[in-house]
């Protein structure tokens, strides 16, 4: 998230004493459809039921835009059966400000067609309706003291075919060519949640965030395409979070990221048997060096004050990219980004892939890295394969690395297999680094894991590919690595690779950092075996 937003919500918050809300108990039930003694709209049932009340929703399809203040339980006839469509956003449940937020349960339907141009928070955050633009199929606003917002659980659902993007830009950033940045947000084209958010046998897809959703090419930032996550915590078991998109194009645009799910600033994620898969995150801009730039998580992107444990659980096939046209571009973080140690077990995480190009015609350089992602923390019985980073600069300096990861921590009874790395820049340098790992700010420690046919490939008129299997030295205005132990382990059948300029080092392991081996292998790495060891 871009860093200007990030101070401005933390400051807003921090301006209140965080309590709990609420919950509330349910109770009795009403219907909703062509029924003797139901009533016609879901607002109509909402408004009339006492709190606590199961409202039962009849097969068919009912309109949104309904928001829910009181405590419920909704139950459909089935996601393929009920659907909710249109409004706003679909559903808003709870009330921005409110001192007590309801406790809210939805069952068995679908919500769809939502067109979210605006959110509760832009008037107090920016005075102007339409600068933030949230929620297309659910918003869950914050309450009074921004402790929270509503605790919804949504089951046996699917949220899907909903949009978000602003209606108008205010100079709130850093200087452009022609003064202040234009800034607006567009954020949680499926859910965007203040509250407590519980996902269960549940499908978030296809929703459209920014210039993904066809309204409009205002955003400046884009960001969390299935859910935006702010400050409370998200629980997510059994479920899909796919081919959500968010992207930012010229000429505003300066920051995509997150087109699965996003937690901005605080909060936990818990994810156990689920997947993120398909979803992306695209930016297309045409902005100088003189403004911060960039395009991170293609699925899941865990902020600072955040946490995050994932489970027996699939993040593939996602994507992160940026283009440039005037200056440099960077993309990071393929499958997860973290700002913050977490722990994955049992996990895939393979075909993420990360794109950074400077197109001709920009004087920029290009980087790019973590074809999983960027993550510190305890990895366990995860298969981490098949994840690609390019990078090209048409006429600057092009950098890559961490093919798999940028990684930190500790890996155990793991896999790191078939990971690339490509960067290639036709009038200037290229440096790679890991075509596996490339460690980050603290050491790694790999037991009982294998790393195996990994690459990193140079393409140009200069520069070096370092660490086919793990990349571990300081990096300028990079991270500095530390120890790297490896037990039980081995770095096989990796290489690195480039054109006649190239400087190839460390087929299996680079390393300037302290290096220890105990019971393991590097070995049938090309075109050597450790540079460092």
């Amino acid at each position: 998230m871009n860093r200007l937003i990030l101070a401005v919500v933390v400051a807003t918050i921090n301006l209140v004493a965080l309590t709990a809300a609420a919950p509330s108990a349910f109770a009795a039930s009403t219907c909703v459809g062509p029924g003797a003694g139901c009533f016609s709209t879901l607002q109509a049932a909402i408004d009339a039921a006492h709190d606590g009340e199961t409202i039962h929703i009849a097969p068919g399809t009912f309109a949104g835009g309904v928001t829910i203040t009181k405590s419920a339980r909704l139950v459909g006839a089935g996601a393929g059966s009920t659907t909710i469509r249109g409004g706003d956003s679909v559903l808003t449940i709870g009330a921005f400000g409110a001192a007590i937020e309801p406790t809210v349960s939805i069952d068995g339907v679908t919500i769809t067609g939502g067109v979210a141009r605006s959110s509760p928070v832009s008037v107090p955050f920016f005075g102007e309706e339409g600068v933030f633009a949230l929620g297309g199929g659910i918003e869950i606003p914050p309450n009074a003291d921004f402790s929270g917002g509503a605790k919804v659980t949504i089951s046996n659902s699917v949220i899907t075919g909903n949009r978000v993007a602003p209606t108008q830009t205010l100079p709130f950033g850093p200087p452009c060519p022609d003064g202040p940045c234009p800034f607006a947000l567009a954020a949680g084209g499926g859910i965007d949640n203040w509250g407590t958010l519980t996902l269960v046998n549940t499908t978030v897809r296809d929703n459209l965030v920014g210039s993904a959703s066809g309204l409009s090419s205002l955003a400046s930032d884009a960001e969390g395409g299935g859910i935006m996550n702010w400050i409370g915590a998200v629980t997510i078991s059994n479920s899909v979070v796919s081919g959500n998109r968010v992207s930012a194009t010229a000429p505003n645009g300066r920051g995509a990221d997150s087109g699965g799910i996003s937690l901005a600033n605080g909060g936990r994620l818990t994810m156990n048997n689920s997947s993120v898969t398909n979803n992306s995150a695209t930016l297309e801009a045409s902005l100088p060096d003189t403004v911060d730039l960039g395009a991170h998580a293609g699925g899941i992107h865990i902020g600072g004050g955040a946490s995050g444990t994932i489970r027996n659980s699939s993040i593939s096939g996602n994507s992160v990219s940026m283009t440039n046209t005037v200056g440099s571009a960077n993309a990071f973080s393929g499958g997860v980004h973290t700002d913050v140690n977490f722990e994955l077990s049992n996990d895939v995480i393979a075909d993420n892939s990360v794109s950074a190009i400077a197109l001709p015609g920009s004087s920029g350089n290009a980087a790019g890295d973590s074809g999983a992602g960027e993550m510190g923390g305890a990895i366990s019985n995860t298969r981490l394969t098949g994840n690609t980073v390019t990078v090209r600069s048409a006429a600057g300096t092009a950098f890559a690395g961490g093919g798999a990861a940028i990684f930190s921590g500790s890996m155990t009874d793991s896999v790191v297999s078939g990971n690339h790395v490509s960067v290639s820049s036709p009038s200037g340098a290229a440096f790679v680094t890991g075509g596996g790992l490339m460690a980050g700010d603290a050491g790694i420690t790999l037991r009982n894991t294998t790393m195996s046919g990994n690459a990193a490939d140079a393409r140009a008129l200069s520069g070096s590919a370092q660490g086919g299997g793990i990349f571990d030295a300081a990096v300028p205005n990079g991270p500095p690595g530390g120890p790297l132990t490896l037990t039980r382990s081995s770095v096989s059948q990796n290489a690195v690779s480039g054109s006649s300029a190239i400087t190839l080092q460390g087929g299996g392991v680079y390393a300037t950092n302290p290096v220890k081996l105990v019971n393991s292998v590097i070995a049938q790495n090309s075109p050597d075996q450790c540079f460092g060891c």
